[in-house]
């Protein structure tokens, strides 16, 4: 039920900036890169007036991206499920913070919301949510752009799954074509500049 109440207000929602939800570990991973590209990332959405929508933590890299934002004067709205509250500490420090029900909640919330989906390094939860997102494009429920966030490479393997799955006849292009890819925020930043006219 959940799920159909999303495609039907993707299709009626009219909207006025770019909403973007970015999905990252919990974790800040063992290099310090991590953190710093979130950070950065963060920062540079803000400045070019872009909303942050994410999962609601304040640890790891769903803390540093906010983070950033939040120093650069963005706006956040995180949404975190009352499970995960004190797992993940939920962010007090942002505009807006819903706490939800349940997982299918919480992205139901962040995907009617989102012009388009950053992927940060993770875990199993983002990419879970990444194959989601791409799904969901693929069958023509969303139609919004995700853009990989590719630090040190940590991707690549997944990435090279995925092409081997699309050239195999096992995934339709669409979807694959709506999936950017950027080995920096400022190369990942330019990638959402030349796809503005599809946003918003």
């Amino acid at each position: 039920m959940q799920n159909r109440a999303c495609v039907k207000h993707l299709g009626q929602k009219e909207k006025t900036m770019a909403n973007f939800c970015v999905f990252g570990g919990a974790a800040k991973g063992t290099s310090e890169q991590f953190t710093n590209d979130a950070e950065t990332v963060g920062r540079m959405l803000a400045a070019r007036g872009h909303k942050l929508i994410y999962g609601g933590g304040r640890t790891g890299l769903m803390g540093a991206v906010s983070g950033g934002a939040l120093e650069a004067s963005g706006y956040v709205h995180g949404i975190i499920p009352y499970f995960l509250e004190t797992l993940e500490v939920g962010n007090h420090q942002v505009q807006k913070l819903d706490v939800v029900e349940n997982m299918h909640e919480r992205k139901a919330k962040m995907y009617v919301e989102a012009d388009g989906f950053i992927v940060l390094p993770g875990g199993l939860g983002t990419m879970d949510e990444w194959m989601e997102v791409m799904t969901w494009n693929q069958l023509g429920l969303l139609k919004a752009p995700v853009f990989v966030m590719n630090t040190d490479g940590f991707w690549q393997a997944l990435l090279n799954m995925i092409d081997h799955a699309n050239k195999t006849g096992f995934i339709h292009s669409k979807g694959v074509f709506k999936m950017h890819v950027a080995a920096t925020p400022d190369e990942l930043i330019d990638l959402i500049d030349d796809k503005k006219q599809t946003l918003g």
